[in-house]
């Protein structure tokens, strides 16, 4: 299978290596800026894994016919990356691995029935064009063959999702069970969903708390565990996000999303955290948050560790006259 991968970020390396290790062509869709410096190699560093290195091409624009499509730019890059992929492509299968709740709407309306709605749960980062370090021990996608518009509406509207030639053992049901194949020969876990929602709502309770939680304390989870009001915080923000989720009639067990934050390495930390701390703006902090709280006031759910959360990692987003480089207040080695 040919594999475009639009936002070779440390996501979109470690996926696109992944493939190419496993025999698929894959092409990285780059900025200019980026190929540049790219040199047709993907370096992936990882003390778990260990170290790799495969051959992508890259392009700054697609114009070529592919199998599937991964998006696997940010919240607020996605539009000038979309601008990157010719109208008229058409791939079999279009992967968003996006943040937050609300891009399936917006890319519905440019790939149609064609487009997917998926999460990754992998801790990953870029450190060069072509260069990632692998950090997490897992790497899980979570796929499903709906209506993306259907994520986030209420059950009447997600009765018949997958039903249809799109979904269900049909077309789309076809085309997961494709993708699910071609991840595990990658060595990638994946876990197809029957509703959209559950597979956006399931990352984001843990990834929000934890991002907003790791950039209000400028520091991994080791440093906000020990600081007992903000680790206060983070689990009940945890226990918010799964209200809100459910009042959008997404259940996730709070008991086991708690279990999760506590057994986490104190290493973990979030791409919020390390966009905020150098100096990058946009960020996605309004992707991740803004959804959740307006949610929240349509359903009227009570979220004040969510907002507080909210408004301290905002406090530091706030962009500087100059960027500066990361001036995190942690040092490294002082996670447990």
């Amino acid at each position: 299978m040919r594999h475009a991968i639009l936002g070779a970020g440390g996501v979109g390396l470690a996926l696109g290596a992944a493939l190419a290790r496993a025999g698929h062509e894959v092409v990285l869709v780059m900025r200019e800026s980026s190929r540049a410096r790219y040199h047709g190699v993907i370096d992936v560093h990882s003390k778990l894994h260990g170290d790799l290195a495969v051959e992508a091409r890259a392009v700054e624009r697609l114009d070529e016919p592919v199998d599937v499509l991964w998006v696997t730019v940010k919240a607020p890059a996605l539009d000038a990356a979309l601008a990157r992929v010719a109208p008229r492509l058409t791939p079999d299968s279009v992967v968003p691995l996006l943040n937050g709740l609300d891009h399936p709407r917006s890319l519905r309306t440019r790939f149609g029935p064609r487009q997917l709605v998926g999460a990754i749960l992998i801790e990953a980062e870029r450190t060069a064009p072509g260069r990632v370090t692998w950090n997490s021990l897992y790497a899980e996608v979570s796929l499903a063959t709906t209506d993306g518009d259907h994520a986030g509406d209420g059950p009447e509207d997600r009765d018949h999702a997958g039903d249809g030639p799109e979904g269900g053992a049909g077309t789309g049901g076809r085309r997961l069970g494709g993708l699910a194949e071609v991840l595990a020969d990658a060595g990638l876990g994946c876990t197809p969903e029957r509703d959209p929602a559950s597979v956006l709502w399931r990352k984001l309770v843990l990834l929000l708390p934890l991002a907003l939680a790791t950039t209000a304390a400028d520091g991994p989870l080791g440093i906000v565990r020990r600081r007992p009001e903000l680790s206060a915080l983070l689990r009940d923000a945890a226990r918010e996000a799964c209200a809100v989720a459910a009042a959008d009639t997404v259940v996730v067990d709070d008991r086991n999303l708690l279990h999760t934050l506590d057994t986490l390495p104190g290493r973990t930390d979030t791409s919020l955290h390390r966009d905020v701390a150098a100096g990058v703006r946009p960020t996605e902090l309004a992707a991740l948050t803004e959804p959740v709280l307006r949610r929240a006031r349509d359903h009227h759910v009570a979220v004040p560790a969510l907002t507080e959360l909210a408004r301290r990692a905002a406090e530091r987003e706030r962009p500087a006259e100059v960027p500066a480089p990361h001036r995190s207040t942690y040092r490294k080695g002082e996670t447990p």
